[in-house]
């Protein structure tokens, strides 16, 4: 299990969440931008932080809300109403869970199409690396 003692742990881990995804998208989908674009909103970006420890363990999730941008995102997205719905059915540690996967995944997608120009910018200058 990962350590998230300071903001930098926090980011680096948020950037290499964004790197990977992006580069395994990019890879599953015959670099293709926009199908790899679309395969990341459509599943991969909610799955991989819905599966990281950070939001999955109880334990970090207040350093999450702490360490994020974006921690205001589903108050702003889902209403003062949805969040009691969390906090009646499931308790403090329920709502917690959730402001913290959304807290990363808002955190990831801010960072997404940057990386993806990186990872397209070196492809090309790879490609024309290659050519003579």
């Amino acid at each position: 299990m990962s350590d998230l003692n300071c903001s930098s742990d926090y980011w680096k881990e948020i950037n290499s969440i964004a790197d990977s995804l992006v580069s395994e998208s990019m890879a599953d989908n015959d670099n293709d931008r926009q199908a790899a674009e679309d395969d990341i909103n459509d599943s991969r970006l909610h799955e991989t932080v819905d599966g990281h420890q950070w939001v999955i363990y109880n334990g970090y999730n207040a350093d999450v809300m702490k360490y994020s941008d974006n921690e205001d995102y589903y108050i702003d997205n889902f209403g003062n109403e949805d969040a009691g719905f969390v906090l009646k059915e499931r308790g403090l540690p329920g709502l917690h869970n959730v402001i913290a996967f959304w807290c990363m995944y808002a955190d990831v997608q801010e960072l997404l199409s940057d990386k993806m120009d990186e990872f397209c910018d070196a492809l090309e200058a790879e490609a024309n690396e290659v050519q003579p």
